[in-house]
């Protein structure tokens, strides 16, 4: 930008965008195709990229209207040149959008990267559960044999207290106690073992 320089309003940058992104000329046939590739490979270029998902995907809409354009012998005696390639890229944009949207373009996963977690543990997973049963078994055997029987009445076979109660002829307190005292050792030793 120069300093002292007049700027044009927003709105004339704008049209002159919009202008430069649709030549009127229709003169390209002095240059040959070269001349006109040159001449609009900048303008339908910014066209492709408003209209794609990034810059490689509108340089290559270029290239494939720029070989689409090559294919048709009477191209450069067409009285209006530009209009005509602004129209074919118009079409070309217009029909790669709709084939996206039926492909569902970037809402598809390749099933060979998909990864189903596996439900299984893990190898580490089998070793540390082993190695916290066994401590809990230890832990256990090393309780009171009407303890070590309380907690397994209910931890394993599911009783109630008034239930283990009156398989063991205690009362109902006493199996309270015997279960508090269990699970606290337990924990204790469970805890010692995690450290």
């Amino acid at each position: 930008m120069t300093l002292g320089r007049h700027q044009p309003p927003v709105s004339q940058q704008t049209d002159t965008l919009i202008a430069a992104d649709v030549p009127q000329s229709g003169l390209a046939s002095e240059d040959g195709f070269g001349g006109l590739t040159r001449r609009l490979r900048g303008p339908l270029f910014h066209f492709f990229l408003r209209r794609s998902a990034s810059r490689a995907d509108a340089e290559e809409m270029v290239q494939d209207l720029f070989v689409r354009l090559l294919r048709r012998a009477d191209l450069l005696s067409l009285e209006n040149i530009d209009g005509y390639v602004f129209e074919a890229a118009a079409n070309m944009a217009r029909d790669r959008g709709r084939y996206e949207q039926a492909r569902g373009h970037g809402r598809h996963v390749e099933i060979d990267d998909l990864v189903a977690p596996s439900e299984a543990p893990g190898a580490e997973q089998i070793v540390a559960g082993k190695q916290r049963l066994q401590r809990m078994l230890t832990a256990l055997n090393a309780l009171p044999p009407r303890a070590r029987q309380v907690v397994i009445l209910r931890r394993f076979e599911n009783l109630t207290y008034p239930q283990i109660a009156r398989r063991l002829g205690i009362s109902v307190s006493a199996v309270e106690k015997h279960m508090t005292r269990a699970m606290t050792a337990l924990r204790l030793d469970l805890l010692e073992g995690d450290h």
